[in-house]
C-alpha cells in the first residue's frame, strides 16, 4: 500500500470527492463518499488533490556522481536489512539489538532509522552518506560588490587581465573604501563562480566563446544521396612549386562537396587564386559529372569513383563566392535549392568541416607543408621544402579522397561509398531512379561561370575594354533587327581569350573569340593592366595598349627568371669547380693561393635562391 491510498484519504472520483476506506487489491480501491455510498474505484483512474497528498520534508535533489559504488552497495544492505526488520509483525528487542550491530549503529538510532524508512516509503538516498554542501559566501555584502564591479570593469576585457592584476585593483578600491582586502583565493573563487560564457566572451571574443555553447538541435539529414549536399572552400596547408621551373609559387585554395547521405566526396577542386566563383563553379563541375576521363587524364585509372548527379539543396556559408551571381545563376537554371549557414555557426556543417579537417592532416604528412599553424610547424621551412606542382597535388588529393571513401565512416557505420551504390541496388526503388541525373557536360561549368551583360553592337560586344566578335552572331544581330540589346556574356576568368554569350533563341551558348586576334591573358593580368594604365594617366587606354602593356609585364618576369636561372647556375658551376680543383702552392711564397671571398668556398651553403613573385598565369 502507497501513502497515497492510506485509510481516510481524501481523493477525486468520477468528477466527485470521496474517502479511501482500503486497498482491496492492485486494481481496486474501496471508496466511500459523505452519503455513505461506497465504490470500487480503478488507482489509475483516482486522482489525488494536492491537499490530499501526505506532506514529508522536502529532500534534496541526489547527484549520484558524487557517491561510489561502495556507498550505493552499503546504502542498498542498510535499506534493505531495516526493510527486513519493518515487514516483522512482532519485531523484538533482540532483533532491534542486532540489526544495530550489523549496522554499526546504536539501537536508539535503528528507531529512528525504522520511523524516516516508513516517511519516506523506504527510499535508497536515506541511507546514503551525508555530503555537505558547499559553505555560503562570507563577506561583507560591500566587499561582494566591490569584487563584481572588478570584475566587470578591470578583468572582463580583452586585453585579458590576469588573476594577480585583478587582485591588485581590488585591494586598490577595498582600500578606497576603508575595509580590507579579501585573500586572492576568494577572489579566485569569485571568478569561477562568474558565468563562464559571458567571461570568456568579454575576454576573448565571441569566437572562442562558441565552444562553450551548448548545441541543441540536430542536422536534418538526407534519405538519399544528392538529397543534401555541403560545398565549402579553405586555404590548402602545402606550399606548391610551378610545374616546369620548380620554383615556389604559394598556397592553394581547394574546395570540397560531400553528400549528408552516405558522406562520400562527390568532387573536389584546386587552385592557385583564393576562393571565387571560379573555385566553387570548377567543384560543382567535377561533382556533377563523371569522372573517369578526369581520373585517365591525370593516370588514376585505378581509382574507383562511380559518382555524378545533381543536388536537390546545396548547403554552403555565407562567403562571397558562393553569394556570387555566376552561382546563383547555375543554381536558378538547374532548380538547385540553397541553404546558407548561419554566420558563426560551423557546426551547422560539422560534415564539411571534418571532411576537410581529415584532408588537411593528410596533407601535413607531404612535403612542403605549412602545417595548421606556426606552433606546429617548428623549424621547418615550408618553401625549402616544396616540391609538388598543382597538377601532383590534384593526383594526391583524388587518391586521399579514394581512401576516404573506401573506409569505414563512425557517423554512418559504413563504407561511403558502399552505402552510395547500396542505396541505387534496392530492389523496391523505381527504375528511373536507378541511375542518378547525368547533367549536360558541355555546359555544365558555363552555366555557374561569372557573367556580365553586355550589349550586341555592329562592332560585336565590349568587355574589359576588349572587342569580342564571331560570325556567329550574325543569327542574334539579325533577329533583333540590327539593334543594340544586352545579352548574357560568360566568361572565364582564367582565360579571357573566348568569352560565350546565351543564344535567345536555342539557350544555348556562343563562343565569341576577340574580334582582333591577340596574346591571351587573365582576368587578373587585365586588371593590373588597367590599373597600371590609370597610375599613369595615360589617355590611351586603347586595346592595343592594353594587350602591349601585359606582354610588357610577361616581358619583364621572363627577364627576371632568366637571370635568376643564369645566375644559379653560374653559382653551381663555381662551386663544382672550387669543390674538384688541387689546392696548388704559389712558387715564391710556397703558400696555398689566397680564395676570393666572394665566391662560395667547398662545402659551405649557397645563397637562398631567389624566390620569383607569385605569377597569375600557372601553365597547368
Amino acid at each position: 500500500m502507497t501513502p497515497q491510498f492510506a485509510a481516510g484519504a481524501v481523493v477525486e472520483y468520477a468528477g466527485g470527492q470521496w474517502r479511501v476506506q482500503r486497498p482491496l487489491g492492485v486494481e481496486a480501491i474501496l471508496l466511500r463518499s459523505d452519503t455513505g455510498e461506497e465504490v470500487s474505484a480503478d488507482p489509475l483512474k483516482i486522482r489525488l488533490p494536492e491537499m490530499s497528498a501526505p506532506i514529508t520534508p522536502p529532500r534534496a535533489p541526489i547527484d549520484e556522481l558524487r557517491y561510489s559504488e561502495a556507498e550505493w552497495a552499503e546504502a542498498m544492505r542498510r535499506r534493505d536489512l531495516l526493510a527486513t526488520l519493518a515487514s516483522k509483525p512482532s519485531r523484538t528487542t533482540a532483533d532491534v539489538a542486532a540489526a544495530a550491530t550489523s549496522l554499526g549503529v546504536t539501537p536508539r538510532r535503528v528507531w529512528g532509522l525504522l520511523r524516516r524508512s516508513l516517511l519516506h516509503d523506504n527510499e535508497i538516498a536515506q541511507f546514503l552518506p551525508v555530503r555537505r554542501n558547499a559553505r555560503t559566501k562570507r563577506l561583507s555584502t560591500g566587499m561582494e560588490a566591490i569584487i563584481r564591479q572588478a570584475i566587470d570593469q578591470h578583468y572582463a576585457k580583452h586585453t585579458r587581465p590576469s588573476l594577480q592584476s585583478l587582485a591588485g585593483e581590488i585591494a586598490g578600491r577595498c582600500k578606497a573604501a576603508g575595509i580590507d582586502p579579501p585573500s586572492t583565493k576568494a577572489i579566485s573563487a569569485r571568478v569561477r563562480a562568474c558565468d563562464q560564457l559571458w567571461l570568456v566572451r568579454r575576454r576573448e571574443g565571441p569566437g572562442k566563446a562558441r565552444s562553450l555553447i551548448l548545441l541543441t538541435g540536430a542536422h536534418p539529414g538526407a534519405s538519399a544521396p544528392w538529397e543534401r549536399v555541403q560545398i565549402d572552400s579553405t586555404p590548402c596547408d602545402i606550399r606548391l612549386v610551378r610545374h616546369e621551373e620548380r620554383t615556389v609559387i604559394g598556397r592553394p585554395t581547394i574546395t570540397f562537396a560531400i553528400d549528408i547521405y552516405s558522406r562520400v566526396v562527390l568532387g573536389f577542386s584546386v587552385s592557385l587564386q583564393s576562393a571565387s566563383t571560379i573555385t566553387v563553379a570548377t567543384c560543382l563541375a567535377h561533382a556533377c559529372l563523371p569522372k573517369q576521363g578526369w581520373l585517365a587524364q591525370r593516370d588514376l585509372t585505378g581509382v574507383h569513383w562511380p559518382v555524378w548527379g545533381k543536388p536537390v539543396v546545396l548547403e554552403y556559408d555565407q562567403g562571397p563566392e558562393h553569394e556570387a551571381k555566376g552561382i546563383q545563376r547555375g543554381l536558378r537554371l538547374h532548380g538547385i535549392t540553397t541553404k546558407v549557414r548561419a554566420k558563426g555557426h560551423p557546426e551547422h556543417h560539422g560534415t564539411i568541416e571534418r571532411l576537410i579537417g581529415t584532408m588537411m592532416q593528410r596533407i601535413h604528412e607531404r612535403r612542403g607543408t605549412t602545417f595548421s599553424n606556426v606552433n606546429e610547424r617548428g623549424d621547418t621551412e615550408p618553401g625549402e621544402l616544396a616540391c609538388l606542382s598543382l597538377p601532383q597535388i590534384e593526383q594526391i588529393v583524388a587518391l586521399e579522397i579514394d581512401r576516404y571513401n573506401h573506409s569505414t565512416r563512425d557517423g554512418i557505420g559504413d563504407r561511403p561509398l558502399d552505402r552510395y551504390l547500396a542505396y541505387y541496388r534496392r530492389p523496391d526503388l523505381p527504375d528511373n531512379q536507378r541511375v542518378p541525373h547525368l547533367l549536360p557536360a558541355e555546359r555544365l561549368l558555363l552555366d555557374f561561370l561569372p557573367y556580365e551583360c553586355r550589349r550586341l553592337v555592329r562592332t560585336g560586344f565590349r568587355l574589359f575594354r576588349v572587342d569580342y566578335s564571331s560570325r556567329d552572331l550574325v543569327a542574334m544581330w539579325q533577329r533583333q533587327n540590327q539593334k543594340p540589346i544586352k545579352r548574357i556574356v560568360v566568361y572565364d576568368p582564367r582565360s579571357l581569350a573566348t568569352v560565350w554569350v546565351v543564344d535567345d533563341a536555342t539557350e544555348g551558348y556562343i563562343a565569341v573569340p576577340y574580334r582582333v586576334p591577340s596574346t591571351d591573358m587573365t582576368l587578373a593580368e587585365s586588371q593590373a593592366a588597367r590599373r597600371r594604365l590609370r597610375t599613369l594617366k595615360t589617355n590611351d587606354r586603347t586595346e592595343a595598349r592594353l594587350i602591349e602593356s601585359v606582354l610588357q609585364v610577361r616581358a619583364v618576369e621572363e627577364r627576371g627568371r632568366t637571370a635568376t636561372s643564369r645566375m644559379r647556375a653560374e653559382r653551381s658551376r663555381q662551386a663544382r669547380r672550387t669543390a674538384t680543383a688541387p689546392a696548388t702552392r704559389d712558387h715564391a711564397t710556397g703558400k696555398p693561393p689566397s680564395v676570393d671571398s666572394s665566391s662560395p668556398r667547398p662545402g659551405s651553403r649557397l645563397p637562398p635562391a631567389v624566390i620569383e613573385p607569385f605569377a597569375d598565369v600557372e601553365d597547368l
